[in-house]
């Protein structure tokens, strides 16, 4: 007879969890949404980044980072090349590639970031 379980599966409410401050940059909030103890391929934040700041110059040196942008608009910069983006606006940001987020606009900007290998 073969064993039939079927592995674990959770539905996460992100009501349920709580905005947390991001461990590296000031005024950022982040929920972790999915993390590799649920999925060992990839982690999922959601990030709020306030008028006025900044996610500044760093890299995922083995992840790529792919970013849906939920709501606002600011400007990303990507190694050299800097970039407008608003919101319904997707970016995959290669590993190890420098990069930084700042929210230019009036309103809060919403991420919805994806990261494969996952982070956590």
């Amino acid at each position: 007879m073969t064993d039939e379980r079927q592995p674990q599966v959770e539905i996460v409410g992100e009501s349920a969890l709580e905005w947390m401050p991001h461990p590296r940059f000031s005024g950022i909030r982040m929920k972790q949404l999915i993390t590799s103890a649920q999925n060992p391929h990839a982690s999922v934040s959601r990030v709020q980044v306030p008028p006025g700041s900044v996610i500044g110059w760093h890299n995922h040196g083995a992840q790529v980072e792919t970013i849906y942008v939920i709501s606002g608009a600011g400007l990303l910069t990507l190694g050299e090349r800097e970039s407008r983006f608003a919101a319904g606006e997707i970016v995959a940001v290669p590993a190890a590639m420098q990069h930084t987020l700042r929210n230019e606009g009036p309103e809060v900007v919403e991420l919805l970031c994806l990261f494969t290998p996952p982070t956590v």
